[in-house]
């Protein structure tokens, strides 16, 4: 995004997408109409319209869960309706300041993260701060500390990210896994998923022996390249190497032991041939059906990714299991909420918008979401029975089981690429030279160091 950016990376926050369903809409089942409720009416007498506007446009699961839990609301709040104005997410960036400076904004909308975008605006006093909410409605005991600081965060100068009041809040949630397909694990005499890094390497080592693709990846379009970056100083250092970097905390820089491991790795994996056969010519997308057909050990994904195509019988011998690390802690993930619902500042109905977004971010809520195949930003009050009336494939429900024990009881974090505008352009552009050889690991620390110190500095 390059900052934020679910579904795909954080390349300079300006292009992400919102995250598909993880089951396609026609999961959806008709349930919980009668316990959703938002808790009190915002509203004394007369009509209001509540004016909302999401970055979902193309997500239909997304949208058809939305529209169930509008009318819900409306139903909650006589006398309120919802406008429900979808944009795609590009289209709520490029207007979000023009929209936000005016005197008729949206009474609530999603916002991108980031410096160039919720930094920006609460700099210039656009948005409105969220504490006395989130204290009045307990926001802080539904999500953990960690995901609230990495989405809705932001010192008031716009400086600090992760630090200061709370200006937005996610609903929905996305991460980045290590894909498995237990099948032809088992056929290598692999038994379970690697719980260290050692054993993810050796199971590595195992499958190229055996002449089965131990990972199957593609650079082509630079996604992949930032996601593995991300896990491997993860893997290495803990979540302090990645919220360093993107947080500007305790002087981050990308010359460090950690970063010469995570660039090493890189190096040693594609000497040793883990990587799909003449990877530098597969986009993500690309990369994702050579797993989901059969091919390979390993894979790297976003739950957005799922479903994996085919029947659950077909699809049952995939999982999407927690990237492991050096140490074995956990879990911990590349981990990013969608883009945060925040109130403009000139909003007409703080209060109302404000019950809105409490609304959606309930536990009833929860639940409609996940039906819907989509990841909420909280567990939902009974997880295991949710994911049962979903009926959703086996990957799904791992890809929302795991990514919500990464969300809830561990670390997560952002993608790398978040911590300033030039860095995605600056992975994807030098990730091949590294990993070809052509660029030594200094070097490559190097460029990655000349994209991101300046703009740090630029912020002091």
């Amino acid at each position: 995004m390059q900052e934020s950016r679910l579904g795909r990376t954080g390349r300079a926050l300006t292009r992400r997408r919102a995250p598909r369903a993880l089951v396609i809409a026609g999961a959806l089942v008709s349930l919980l109409a009668a316990a959703c409720s938002s808790g009190g009416s915002g509203t004394k007498s007369g009509s209001v319209t509540l004016v909302v506007q999401n970055g979902a446009g193309g997500a239909t699961g997304l949208l058809a869960a939305y529209d169930k839990l509008n009318k819900q609301f409306e139903a909650d709040h006589p006398g309120v309706k919802i406008q429900f104005v979808t944009k795609s997410f590009d289209e709520v960036v490029s207007t979000s300041k023009l929209q936000l400076s005016g005197s008729n904004p949206p009474d609530v909308t999603q916002t991108n993260q980031g410096y160039q975008a919720m930094g920006a605006f609460v700099k210039a006093g656009l948005l409105t701060n969220l504490d006395q909410y989130a204290s009045k409605y307990d926001w802080t005991k539904r999500q953990s500390s960690a995901l609230l600081e990495l989405n809705g965060h932001f010192s008031t100068d716009g400086v600090k990210m992760g630090e200061g009041p709370l200006w937005g809040i996610s609903v929905t949630n996305a991460w980045i896994g290590l894909l498995m397909n237990s099948d032809v694990a088992a056929q290598l005499g692999i038994s379970a998923e690697p719980k260290t890094f050692a054993e993810l390497e050796q199971d590595l080592a195992t499958a190229k022996a055996k002449g089965v693709v131990p990972f199957q990846f593609g650079s082509s379009n630079g996604e992949m390249p930032a996601w593995l970056l991300s896990e491997l100083l993860l893997a290495k250092g803990g979540p302090a190497a990645v919220n360093d970097i993107v947080f500007h905390r305790n002087d981050p820089t990308f010359k460090s032991p950690t970063a010469a491991w995570a660039a090493t790795t890189i190096k040693s994996w594609a000497d040793k041939g883990y990587f799909t056969p003449n990877w530098t010519a597969y986009k993500t997308d690309e990369a994702f059906s050579k797993f989901a057909g059969g091919k390979g050990l390993f894979g790297l994904g976003g739950s957005w990714l799922m479903p994996i195509p085919g029947t659950p019988e077909q699809t049952k011998k995939f999982r999407m299991v927690v990237f492991p690390s050096v140490s074995g802690d956990g879990p911990n993930a590349v981990a990013a909420g969608d883009m945060p619902w925040t109130i403009p500042a000139h909003s007409k109905h703080h209060d109302l918008a404000a019950e809105y977004i409490n609304f959606i971010s309930s536990d009833t809520s929860a639940d409609v979401l996940l039906t819907s195949g989509n990841m909420p930003s909280f567990s939902p009050g009974d997880l295991n029975a949710a994911l049962a009336s979903a009926n959703l494939p086996s990957p799904s429900q791992d890809a929302i089981r795991n990514g919500i024990a990464v969300i809830g009881k561990g670390s997560p974090v952002p993608f790398i690429d978040w911590g300033a505008p030039d860095l995605y352009d600056a992975i994807k552009s030098n990730f091949d030279k590294l990993a070809s050889g052509s660029m030594s690991v200094d070097d490559f620390q190097s460029h990655l160091q000349d994209a991101f110190g300046p703009f740090v500095q630029s912020l002091k």
